[in-house]
């Protein structure tokens, strides 16, 4: 895929007609490959950032539907992925925030509709197998183990942590030293996101 096509891709998953706010998403997108663009335009997968005083229940149909009015949690969600609409919220335009809700957006595209790790055999066993994460909120779930663990492996192309968080960075490296099995399922299925017979099995 050439530098032109992965422009395209993103032009079309990034919802937004403020330049700037549309260059600072690109940015931390760039943390991935552009075959993982490619197959997120593909599935039509959309990355749309709130506008000022905009809630998520204005800005998602779903959401509406469902009356599902996450703007009134104790605390506010900075991003929020809906598997409906195949589209990730963004609150909070930060490295972490972006780059966590785009691992969302793409686990959803390579499970075609569903989250991918929700059902992926060796996901589910590294899941279980794990002896430590490689920050607290990717031991909630299938999905934010995914989330959390996509966005540690590709942090040496893109700043994806953010300063102020009472996380640990989530890194490559820390993956690695803590979690090499999901290191190398994450890195198979971004590296190859439309062969799934290229991802190891631990």
């Amino acid at each position: 895929m050439t530098s032109s096509a992965a422009s395209n891709a993103l032009d079309s998953i990034i919802v937004s007609t403020d330049r700037d706010v549309r260059a600072k998403i690109a940015a931390t997108l760039a943390a991935y490959l552009p075959p993982v663009h490619e197959l997120c335009a593909n599935m039509n997968v959309h990355v749309q950032p709130l506008r000022a005083g905009q809630s998520y229940l204005q800005a998602s149909p779903a959401l509406r539907r469902l009356q599902v009015d996450v703007d009134a949690w104790p605390v506010p969600a900075a991003g929020l992925f809906v598997v409906e609409e195949r589209t990730a919220y963004l609150r909070v335009l930060s490295p972490m925030v972006i780059a966590h809700e785009y691992a969302h957006a793409i686990d959803c595209a390579l499970g075609g509709g569903v989250y991918l790790s929700t059902y992926d055999p060796a996901i589910r066993r590294a899941f279980s197998a794990a002896r430590g994460f490689v920050t607290p909120y990717s031991a909630c779930s299938l999905e934010e183990y995914w989330a959390e663990s996509a966005r540690a492996a590709v942090s040496h192309r893109a700043d994806v942590n953010d300063p102020g968080s009472p996380w640990p960075p989530a890194t490559r490296g820390r993956l690695q030293g803590i979690d090499p099995v999901m290191l190398r399922i994450v890195d198979g299925h971004l590296r190859q996101p439309n062969g799934l017979a290229a991802v190891p099995t631990p």
